[in-house]
């Protein structure tokens, strides 16, 4: 009974087999057109005329929308230029116009499955434009795997519930869609962790690389909850990389400190009276008459505080975020727009002296210019004064007559009252 059974089974793979291997364009015919058209060309420009129809195919997609008929048009096209010099020419006319057959047929499904699959092929366009081949291959391959069975059973014209396995495929695509966006956002940031992770970031720097792993969770979760808002998609990668990158400047400064004193990083030092007392010696400070306990201050601690006075300075800059940078670099940024900053400022001042100075010269001007203007006026008013003074200085003529004869004028009768 159970040797039966797997018999059975067998049998039902090898027919399922058997039917996925066998050619879709068994019954095509070429048409009398198509085989006197081909049958008026040379031999070489039948070919020819014949892979320019397979070409155009591959072209608008035929390899994946009816990869059965691509690939049995790609064979007669293969055997005809094979036969070339060794058929006559009826048989490759023949065997061209076939390949033409074939390739029209393709395209009638490919209609098909453009209209069937309309929803699932744009999902497909977008996760082509992320690169997802790319980005994650296996995930790629085993998804377009699933749709090319989905469309092998149209092109063959095969029974069964294509909608429920639409709706499978339709999941299959969206998740690869959310991990090809989130890979390509995130990619680099999760490089970056995995290097920190080797370099023992999680006992040298755990408080950072702890942060860089929240926000490169917290941005994964959001990713998928957002895949095509592109904006928010590059803020959280860019965010995750900062951090990332962050923890990673944090671990190599600790890991520094440590070869240079000589102590683990996560036993640190403990801080009293005398803060950064090395090897764990404690300071107590007596207060209100009890002992405080010690502080512990780690070499990740002082890490951070150092970054953060840095970073103090390079905000009142004006300076973007250093903390994702090496100390060096950062001090190297801070210097150079400290001394751009410190020659602006010389510049500035040097305008505004040149620019007071311009209009103080302007003003001066100005006013020679109206003091010559007011001198002009009064030379012109002096000199109609003294020529008043010569013409008031000159006797009248009637005066110097009188003086001349010696009498006096005659008196004026007065005028008669009228009656």
């Amino acid at each position: 009974m159970y040797s039966n059974n797997i018999f059975a089974i067998v049998l039902a793979l090898a027919v399922v087999l058997a039917g996925c291997a066998a050619p879709v364009a068994t019954n095509i015919r070429p048409s009398a057109a198509s085989v006197s058209k081909y049958s008026e060309m040379s031999d070489i420009d039948l070919v020819a005329a014949l892979e320019k129809n397979v070409n155009a195919a591959k072209a608008a997609g035929m390899p994946f929308l009816a990869p059965n008929y691509f690939k049995e048009a790609s064979a007669v096209l293969s055997d005809t230029r094979n036969q070339l010099g060794n058929q006559p020419k009826p048989v490759l006319a023949q065997s061209a116009a076939r390949g033409d057959a074939i390739l029209n047929k393709g395209r009638a499904v490919m209609d098909i499955v453009k209209y069937r699959f309309a929803q699932e092929l744009d999902l497909k366009a977008r996760i082509d434009a992320l690169d997802a081949q790319k980005i994650v291959p296996r995930e790629y391959q085993q998804t377009m795997a699933e749709f090319t069975r989905l469309i092998e059973k149209v092109e063959r014209e095969q029974k069964g519930n294509i909608d429920k396995d639409k709706d499978a495929l339709a999941r299959s695509l969206q998740h690869l869609e959310v991990h090809a966006v989130q890979e390509g956002a995130l990619h680099d940031a999760d490089v970056v962790n995995a290097q920190s992770r080797k370099q023992h970031a999680e006992s040298q720097a755990p408080q950072t690389y702890a942060e860089a792993q929240r926000v490169f969770a917290d941005a994964r979760q959001r990713i998928a909850a957002a895949p095509r808002d592109d904006k928010l998609v590059h803020a959280l990668g860019a965010h995750a990389l900062f951090a990332a990158r962050h923890a990673q400047q944090v671990n190599e400064r600790v890991a520094l400190l440590m070869a240079r004193l000589n102590v683990g990083a996560a036993r640190g030092v403990s801080v009293g009276a005398a803060a950064g007392t090395a090897g764990g010696a404690t300071a107590g400070v007596q207060v209100g008459g009890a002992t405080p306990a010690p502080q512990k201050l780690t070499l990740e601690k002082v890490v951070l505080d150092e970054e953060d006075r840095l970073q103090a300075i390079a905000t009142s800059l004006g300076l973007e975020d250093l903390r994702d940078q090496a100390q060096d670099k950062q001090l190297a940024r801070i210097k150079r727009t400290a001394a751009k900053l410190a020659s602006a400022d010389r510049e500035q001042r040097l305008h505004e002296y040149e620019v007071r100075l311009n209009a103080a010269n302007e003003a001066t001007d100005a006013a020679r210019t109206q003091l010559a203007e007011k001198d002009a006026q009064i030379g012109a008013l002096n000199a109609r004064i003294a020529k008043l003074e010569q013409a008031s200085a000159k006797p009248a003529p009637g005066r110097r007559a009188a003086r001349s004869t010696g009498k006096p004028a005659a008196k004026a009768k007065a005028p008669q009252s009228a009656t």
